[in-house]
């Protein structure tokens, strides 16, 4: 199924995208009965879901879509389109050349799970959408189409936003949220110099400060940012710093880099942030106030709006993840973080009842994932969520909403299995903590959209291991054209923060102006 894929931690950002090993036939260690046969370029039939199961439309057969991530976290967001062919051909030929069989006689399809990001298609203004980006999707869509492999279309994010460090919603969000930060309803807390993104007068900065005791007992150190320059270390590329465009403050401002680089992710220094903690809280209550939204809500549900006539005109397209790994929001205020997971679930729900109410979308499946996707790689995040006590009721409105979708065949429950270091969680352990939630929201398949090893042989037995105990589909953590690349990611250029921080300053003098240029990759 794989060219190559992902090594070290799975989320660093920008340059750090995902590390790769070589080209890698896994087709040959792992599973499958060879997909339906379709003549070159035509389309691939369409999935439908019917009692928890991936139907083929064309002839009734049960399948489990299996492959990998295929996500560019910052420009161009999607390779060339010829790159892209390729892929797609090299997918395609392993799947259909597996020898692994599901037990259930379930036949295989290949598929990628690929990232579309709000910043990418929404860059510079509410509702006003990139037509570069726009096509540069369509293209990328078609032609995994025409190999005859399928995509789920991944609302991606980590950490949020260029102006935290991370990627995903677009930063003229996160700089109208600290605009109007003093003005935030049902919030008798927030005021004006509560910090939504970054800059010399908003510097990145750890949300747990008065948590310091309660992270002691966990056995955590307190996530504090790096700093590799400390002069006036927060105004390149920010948002009205006047030192380049905020877009990039994530690829361009080298503290951010130290800071969200594949080392640095572990430890939740960037989720466990002020910005992200602030964003992520008034994101997810945004569907209730108006003000909130009209600024935040409806522009991105126009988004998903446009996502799902994207669904609607190829057959190879799945269904729409709203959002990867949602983060905890309102820390360090307990009761605000206590009730974020019903928080999320609200927005959920909110946005199945505003894609009902436009009888012009289409009618596309969803995917959600449970807040953090239920990530254990940051290990503090559960801890935290362990000892605060998160509030595991999911209000009974929502539960209707997203059942009403199920029940439509049109919900997927998305989750991670990236179990805690040193901790001996199995995966059939977290299966069957998602099959609970997928049933509570109304029976819906399972999908392991992420996982990873750094053994090539582990990640091929965990994905059948994966089918065997029960997903739906699954798609591992990451695939990468490391051959186009010329590097060990989705990246082109000098990798030059290391595995022990230490920053290669004359690699960074030759990537930084290409970042103030707009020519980076």
């Amino acid at each position: 199924l794989a060219q190559a894929f992902g090594q070290g931690a799975p989320h660093g950002v920008a340059m750090a995208l995902s590390m790769a090993l070589s080209r890698l036939p896994l087709l040959l260690l792992l599973a499958a009965a060879a997909p339906a046969r379709t003549r070159a370029g035509e389309p691939p039939p369409r999935l439908v879901i019917v009692n928890g199961s991936f139907v083929r439309s064309s002839d009734g057969a049960r399948v489990v879509p299996l492959g990998g991530n295929y996500i560019v976290k910052a420009q161009p967001y999607f390779p060339e389109r010829h790159v892209v062919e390729r892929n797609a051909r090299a997918l395609a030929e392993g799947a259909a050349r597996m020898a692994f069989r599901p037990s259930d006689g379930r036949a295989v399809v290949p598929v990628v799970r690929l990232g579309v990001l709000f910043e990418g298609a929404m860059p510079s203004q509410a509702g006003v959408f990139d037509p570069t980006w726009m096509a540069k999707l369509e293209d990328t869509v078609q032609a995994f189409a025409d190999a005859g492999v399928y995509v789920f279309l991944d609302i991606h994010q980590d950490a949020l936003a260029a102006s935290s460090g991370g990627e995903g919603f677009p930063v003229w969000m996160t700089e109208m949220m600290q605009e109007t930060a003093g003005e935030v309803p049902d919030c008798s807390t927030c005021h004006a110099r509560n910090s939504y993104i970054t800059s010399p007068e908003h510097p990145l900065a750890c949300s747990l400060y008065e948590l310091r005791p309660l992270l002691r007992r966990l056995g955590f150190d307190l996530p504090v940012p790096k700093i590799a320059n400390s002069t006036d270390p927060w105004r390149a590329y920010s948002v009205g710093g006047g030192a380049g465009d905020p877009r990039r403050m994530n690829v361009g401002n080298i503290n951010m880099r130290i800071n969200n680089c594949d080392a640095a992710w572990s430890s939740g220094v960037l989720v466990m942030s002020q910005q992200v903690q602030n964003v992520a809280w008034r994101l997810y209550r945004s569907p209730k106030y108006p003000a909130e939204k009209a600024m935040f809500f409806d522009p991105y549900v126009a988004f998903v709006k446009h996502l799902c006539r994207v669904w609607a005109q190829h057959s190879n397209v799945i269904a729409v993840e709203l959002l990867n790994e949602p983060p905890v929001g309102g820390l360090p205020d307990l009761h605000a973080a206590r009730g974020v997971r019903s928080d999320l679930f609200d927005f959920y729900a909110a946005v199945t009842r505003a894609l009902d109410a436009d009888s012009s979308v289409p009618r596309a499946p969803l995917a959600v994932e449970d807040i953090t996707g239920n990530n254990g790689q940051v290990a503090l995040t559960l801890a935290l969520l362990d000892a605060i006590g998160i509030e595991s009721v999911i209000s009974k409105d929502s539960i209707q909403a997203l059942s009403r979708y199920a029940s439509t065949g049109r919900l997927v429950l998305s989750f991670h299995w990236y179990p805690p270091f040193n901790s001996d969680d199995s995966m059939a352990t977290w299966i069957s903590s998602a099959r609970r939630l997928a049933e509570v929201i109304g029976g819906t398949p399972i999908y392991m959209s992420e996982y990873f090893s750094h053994a090539r042989n582990d990640v091929a037995r965990e994905m059948a291991e994966a089918v065997e105990k029960g997903c739906d589909a699954v798609t591992y953590w990451h695939y990468a054209d490391i051959d186009y690349t010329g590097t060990d990611g989705w990246f082109i250029g000098p990798d030059f923060v290391g595995e022990d921080f230490r920053i290669d300053w004359n690699s960074w003098a030759a990537y930084e102006p290409t970042v103030a240029n707009g020519t980076y990759w």
